[in-house]
């Protein structure tokens, strides 16, 4: 019976042309794709001269996709991180306190969102950084209703392994930097 099986096999006809050029083509691109993934995440920490040169080479692809975001988050060597804190004076002299990205953020994907849109005070240039921050607290003004928003950037360093080792938790206050922003009156 296995004969026969061995003999029906050889009796198909080939796969069109097209096929034949295809399927070689797909498999090449999912290794250059895998191998273009891969490079992106050995870039994020110390990283050779090889490493950049091949980033150089697939960065064209990656950064249009968005497939190079987030490494620099992980290991070996986590980025510091940026959060926004801030306190809204409401019209009635309350004050409503949060931060950005808000931990209680749901959906998850949300959260990160928000965590993302705050990294991206890192890349912005100095000259524009009053304009995100103006846009921060404008948001916050129509989300509560504000009269004045004050805005605190606090940038949170990750412990290094010493610190770790000696027993600092990763929320320690000390690896926390804080910078006043100022207060930005809501328009009414």
């Amino acid at each position: 019976m296995s004969s026969r099986k061995r003999e029906k096999t050889h009796d198909r006809p080939d796969p069109p042309g097209w096929r034949r050029a295809v399927v070689p083509m797909v498999n090449l691109w999912l290794v250059l794709h895998f191998a273009a993934v891969g490079l992106a995440a050995a870039t994020a920490g110390p990283s050779s001269e090889l490493t950049l040169a091949l980033w150089g080479v697939f960065r064209p692809y990656l950064l249009p996709l968005y497939l190079n975001q987030g490494y620099g988050f992980y290991a070996p060597e986590p980025t510091p991180s940026t959060l926004l804190e801030y306190d809204v004076v409401k019209p009635d002299g309350s004050i409503v306190s949060g931060r950005i990205p808000d931990a209680s953020l749901s959906p998850r994907l949300l959260y990160q969102r928000n965590l993302l849109l705050c990294e991206h005070l890192n890349l912005a240039p100095d000259e524009g950084l009053q304009a995100w921050y103006r846009s921060y607290a404008r948001h916050l003004c129509h989300l509560h209703g504000a009269r004045v928003v004050r805005l605190v950037r606090v940038t949170h360093y990750p412990p290094t392994p010493a610190m770790v080792q000696e027993g600092v938790a990763t929320d320690d206050p000390s690896t926390y930097q804080r910078v006043s922003l100022g207060d930005f009156p809501c328009e009414p």
